[in-house]
């Protein structure tokens, strides 16, 4: 079994763009919207704008950009990223004023940092090569 991708929202282009091409160096694969009766059939009515496909050879993640709903509860869902440069990547969210939250655990430093829309990424060191 293989993952194809992960969804997230994201209220704007802007955010999506900042987080996924400049933060994360994806590609931006495409740009697409569903017509009115695809989007209910899927989604019912919510309010969809447009998604956006980013991604490089072993990650993919379509954006929605829509407004969340207010008042949305805590939630757990997550996504894990594994990167080169653990400590570089989580500065870099921090030069933009994103939320990183390091929790020891023991012997070992757990890493979580949101985007710019309130998606959560635990972020990992990769081994070395």
């Amino acid at each position: 079994m293989k993952l194809h991708h992960v969804a997230v929202v994201c209220r704007s282009a802007e955010n999506a763009d900042r987080f996924y091409q400049v933060l994360l160096g994806l590609e931006k694969i495409k740009e697409f919207s569903l017509d009115e009766d695809l989007k209910e059939k899927i989604f019912g009515k919510a309010p969809l704008r447009e998604i956006r496909l980013y991604g490089n050879e072993q990650f993919r993640v379509e954006v929605f950009l829509a407004e969340r709903a207010p008042g949305k509860d805590p939630v757990f869902e997550h996504l894990c990223l594994e990167v080169k440069e653990r400590e570089e990547f989580v500065s870099a969210c921090e030069r933009v004023r994103l939320p990183v939250k390091r929790i020891l655990r023991g012997d070992s430093l757990l890493v979580f940092v949101e985007d710019f829309d309130g998606n959560l990424f635990e972020v990992k060191q990769a081994p070395p090569d």
